[in-house]
């Protein structure tokens, strides 16, 4: 039986965390791949179809986590960040208001520079032949909105409350403070998510650091409550925002719907240029200055 302890921990009675990361990843892959199939079927397509798009987005994280915790964790759903009640609720609108506030600063400041022309409003990228009307914009703008909650719900599950809640528990023989291990954790899935958009259209090395920085933003009210209510807010609303709303790219993408259109001059090392202020250094600001209103937030949470 002693074989099995690389890949089984005996205390907790279970598999170790790679080998559970690997059937997560698994999983997620069967799921996916079965999901777009059906959804492709029926006819729809992910630039036209953004609510379609979200909602396997969706499942594709939400179920294959479910399974992870209950047959491999052994643990509920709700261990990953989903206490919902009044509090959650708050927390997440909160990080809602948080995340519209900082794209509008960034939105506000490049345009008072002159870094920003508005070309017009109400604008659609599309593949469609014919010319969008006033009522496809608004059909774009709110599949738009449940596309980016269900990105933003999906990649916190994934980047935030299921590797950070394991790898805490997994990096416990290392003899620090639990704490400590939460930054740790936060470092190591932070550098995921930085280097996963690597691959996005016009990325580079500062784009990748800013998102790890972002990473290790979202990371840091996961870290205080044990709840991913803030997390979801501030990732939805800063992408929904940025891209749906102000018209800015998104981490190098296009959003399917812009309630302003416009076009960027300015230095890229400020604006981020054709990737989007997550590769520039009013990103860079905006992040840190949102990590500080989250500290002040839970700070104030806790004396209350």
């Amino acid at each position: 039986m002693k074989i099995l302890y690389p890949f089984w921990n005996k205390e907790q009675k279970r598999l170790r965390f790679l080998l559970r990361l690997i059937l997560l990843l698994i999983f997620y892959e069967l799921i996916s791949t079965a999901l777009t199939y059906l959804v492709y079927r029926c006819g729809f397509f992910p630039f036209d179809s953004p609510a379609a798009t979200g909602l396997v987005i969706l499942a594709t994280a939400v179920l294959p986590v479910y399974l992870a915790g209950r047959l491999l964790d052994r643990r509920r759903f709700s261990e990953f960040g989903f206490h919902i009640d009044r509090a959650w609720l708050k927390s997440l609108l909160f990080g809602v208001l948080l995340g519209a506030v900082l794209m509008a600063a960034i939105f506000i400041i490049e345009l008072a520079f002159g870094w920003i022309t508005i070309l017009d409003f109400f604008g659609v990228n599309t593949m469609r032949s014919s010319i969008p009307t006033i009522g496809y914009f608004w059909s774009q703008f709110f599949q738009s909105l449940l596309f980016y909650f269900c990105a933003a719900l999906s990649e916190e599950l994934f980047f935030r409350a299921y590797p950070i809640r394991n790898l805490r528990e997994s990096l416990g023989s290392l003899k620090i403070n639990p704490k400590q291990l939460s930054w740790l954790a936060a470092i190591l899935t932070s550098l995921v998510f930085g280097l996963a958009h690597l691959g996005n259209p016009y990325s580079s090395w500062i784009s990748t650091f800013n998102i790890f920085v972002a990473g290790m933003m979202l990371a840091l009210p996961f870290i205080l409550s044990g709840e991913l209510a803030f997390s979801i807010g501030l990732h939805f609303s800063w992408n929904f925002f940025q891209g749906v709303v102000f018209g800015f790219p998104i981490s190098g993408t296009v959003a399917s719907a812009n309630l302003v259109r416009l076009q960027q001059s300015g230095p890229e090392i400020l604006t981020g240029g054709y990737f989007g202020p997550e590769a520039g250094l009013l990103g860079l600001a905006a992040m840190l200055i949102g990590s500080g209103a989250i500290y002040f937030f839970y700070l104030k949470q806790n004396r209350a």
